[in-house]
């Protein structure tokens, strides 16, 4: 740069010097003028030689000119979070998450080891709840009577008559919605593995009773193991402080194996998928007692659903078909079950979302929460003849927040049997279940991000079949109040 200027300063010089010798000497007619452009040339050739020599001496080995070298801070290491799971609403199984953009550490900060397991890197996490719940009824849940106070409100153990429906004004405490989840993720060459258990004390309604309630695994869009039923869809929960919540939700859980296929190309756009799985949702048939019999199942359920799932929804509609056998001593008959169902959870206005779901069939005694266990798949016409039972139901539900802190869900749920088949009159027992309600309405209060206060009234209204009446009733309620204290936590690594 300084040889550059050097032969600007001095060029200009030489310039105008040349442009002097150009003119005609003719024309100069004073012999000083004539000496000191001769003067003027002698110093022109000197410089030239000046800048000539300054040239051939930057050039020469051993001279060294200093490059400008920039210094590049190296990229930070990509970090992509692991995936979390919700103290009480089980969110619907989404795809794997795309690749998010790398989280850039302050000057000075120290990104933590990743967990390395058989030399591979692991992401782990955990989650739970410590829970206490408060539980009062103003008349009786459960049919034995002088039992002790159901800890989840099961509109179908509502009594209609006799001794245990003159139960009232009783008073529980439970511990057993406290849980606890874990869950390990690695990456692999074919999509993340992710393994996931979750664990409570709801292995009995009326104590305190540890249980596996999940146990599954995905691997990409593959998942295996121990999850709610694949007809479900899980944002179709509502958000309710009772365990058990809505009396129709297909709440109940089986060992199944699914793939979720995205209907489309492109990967960041992703909100259509189709599920194709199967369970083993074990049939559950009612034949008279002078009947002994096996119950079985010809092959697994078979189930297939659309879900759409946009930033502001998830909505989905299922079917599934199931086929069962009661077989015994001179009979064996076979029943066919299906059934249709079309849920979903819709963002309303600020932070509020709407429920709305349906579900209608044959056989669905199984997967519906309040009827499980009953023995109401199938059942014996008058002829003895084997008749699957149609079912139908909906449910409701609205969350609104006041506040950042505070929370409500008003929720509505009807399950309606067609009881057509049941033509024996019936006093020992709470009858044949034909039809329940359920309401509930709460007010959840965080004061602190991972505690919840809340209070929950329910109302549940069970109706039985004419021919199964108790001590001449058919219908029987029960109004509850629970108050509940839950403090929930969370840690990954």
């Amino acid at each position: 740069m300084k040889v550059k200027m050097f032969r600007f300063c001095f060029l200009i010089p030489a310039i105008l010097g040349a442009f002097a010798i150009s003119v005609s000497a003719a024309e100069v007619s004073d012999s000083a003028m004539q000496d000191e452009i001769k003067a003027l040339k002698k110093m022109v050739l000197e410089i030239q030689k000046r800048i000539q020599q300054l040239e051939a001496d930057r050039v020469k080995p051993g001279a060294r000119v200093s490059p400008t070298v920039k210094t590049v801070e190296p990229e930070p290491a990509k970090r992509i979070p692991a995936k979390t799971s919700h103290p009480k609403i089980k969110a619907a199984v989404k795809a794997p998450p795309e690749t998010q953009e790398p989280v850039v550490a302050k000057a000075g900060a120290k990104a933590p080891a990743p967990l390395e397991i058989g030399g591979q890197e692991v992401r782990v996490g955990i989650a739970g709840a410590i829970q206490v719940d408060v539980i009062h009824d103003f008349n009786a849940v459960g049919l034995t009577p002088g039992g002790s106070v159901e800890r989840e409100f099961i509109t179908g153990n509502i009594p209609v008559g006799g001794p245990a429906a003159e139960l009232t004004n009783r008073t529980g405490f439970s511990p057993n919605q406290s849980r606890l989840s874990g869950w390990a993720e690695t990456d692999t060459p074919w999509g993340p593995l992710k393994v996931y258990a979750d664990v409570n004390l709801f292995g009995s309604t009326t104590a305190t009773e540890f249980q596996i309630y999940k146990a599954y695994g995905e691997w990409g869009w593959l998942k295996a193991g121990l999850d709610y039923t694949l007809w479900l869809n899980q944002a179709s929960i509502p958000d309710t402080l009772d365990f058990e919540g809505p009396n129709i939700i297909p709440e109940v859980r089986f060992t199944q194996a699914s793939l979720k296929i995205p209907l489309q190309l492109d990967a960041k756009k992703r909100e259509l998928f189709f599920t194709i799985g199967v369970e083993d949702a074990p049939g559950e048939i009612t034949l008279p007692a002078k009947m002994s019999s096996v119950t079985t199942d010809q092959f697994p359920a078979v189930i297939g659903k659309l879900s759409y799932e946009p930033d502001w929804a998830q909505i989905e509609l299922g079917g599934l078909y199931r086929r069962l056998r009661a077989e015994g001593p001179g009979y064996d008959q076979p029943v066919n079950g299906w059934g249709v169902i079309l849920s979903g959870s819709i963002d309303t206005w600020k932070n509020d979302s709407v429920i709305i779901g349906g579900l209608y069939g044959n056989a669905l005694g199984a997967y519906i929460q309040d009827t499980a266990g009953l023995g109401l798949d199938a059942a014996p016409t008058a002829n003895q003849n084997l008749k699957a039972i149609p079912a139908f139901g909906v449910w409701a539900a609205y969350q609104h927040w006041w506040s950042k802190s505070l929370r409500s869900t008003a929720t509505y749920g009807l399950v309606r049997l067609d009881s057509d088949f049941d033509r024996q009159p019936q006093t020992a027992d709470q009858g044949t279940y034909k039809q329940t309600q359920y309401a509930s309405m709460n007010l959840i209060w965080s004061p602190w991000p991972p505690f919840d206060v809340g209070l929950e009234y329910m109302f549940g209204h069970r109706t039985i079949t004419d021919y199964t009446a108790v001590y001449g009733s058919t219908t029987g309620q029960n109004h509850r109040l629970q108050f509940t204290m839950r403090w929930n936590f969370d840690w990954e690594r």
